[in-house]
C-alpha cells in the first residue's frame, strides 16, 4: 500500500475548468443560482414560489412531500423574479452567467 506523502507527490491539482459556450448563459447562471449566488434572489420571491410549488398537490392528488431539484426551483424563482422586475430575461441570464465565469476564474475564450 502506498504512503500518503507518496500518493501526494503523484497528485496533480485538477485543471481549471474551460469555457463551454454550450453551457452560456443558461447552465451557467443556474449553477450560480444553485451555488454561492443562491442569495442573489431576494427572500420574498423565494419563499412565495417555494410555498407555491409545496402547495400544488402532485399527481395522486397528495400533498407534495419532497421538493423539487435545486435547478428548477432556481429557475422558477428567476423567472418570477424577473417578471416582478420587467427585466430583458436574457440579459438577467447573461449577467448572471457572467458573474458564474468570474467567481469561478473561467475565462471566455
Amino acid at each position: 500500500m502506498q504512503t500518503v506523502a507518496e500518493a501526494l507527490a503523484r497528485w496533480s491539482p485538477p485543471s481549471r475548468p474551460t469555457f463551454d459556450p454550450t453551457l452560456y448563459p443558461y447552465r451557467y447562471a443556474l449553477d450560480f443560482l444553485t451555488g454561492a449566488g443562491h442569495s442573489v434572489i431576494p427572500e420574498e420571491i423565494r419563499y412565495r414560489v417555494d410555498r407555491k410549488v409545496m402547495s400544488k398537490p402532485n399527481a395522486k392528488g397528495e400533498a407534495r412531500k419532497r421538493r423539487h431539484p435545486a435547478d428548477f426551483m432556481a429557475r422558477l424563482m428567476l423567472m418570477a423574479w424577473v417578471e416582478e422586475t420587467g427585466e430583458d430575461e436574457e440579459a438577467v441570464y447573461a449577467a448572471l452567467a457572467d458573474r458564474h465565469l468570474e467567481a469561478q476564474g473561467i475565462e471566455r475564450s
